[in-house]
């Protein structure tokens, strides 16, 4: 699965997990939330800044984030 794909799951599950909707998620982290949906689907990928302003409006640190991943990461095409 390429990365883009598996970092909008792993958002996505952290953000039911902590009981958020996209769009509260979306004004915590001031992206509008299309957007949100879009990183979650795997249609799109955050810049490194919208992703850490996610991580913090979810309170979930970058290498909690990452453990996850195990097996490395799919580059395929």
């Amino acid at each position: 699965m390429e990365i883009q794909k598996r970092i909008g799951i792993q958002i996505a599950k952290i953000r039911r997990q902590k009981g958020l909707t996209q769009e509260d998620l979306a004004d915590l982290a001031d992206i509008h939330p299309d957007y949100i949906g879009k990183i979650e689907r795997g249609e799109r990928s955050p810049s490194l800044i919208r992703f850490l302003k996610i991580l913090d409006a979810l309170k979930f640190s970058y290498s909690e984030f990452f453990k996850d991943f195990k097996g490395g990461i799919d580059n395929q095409p």
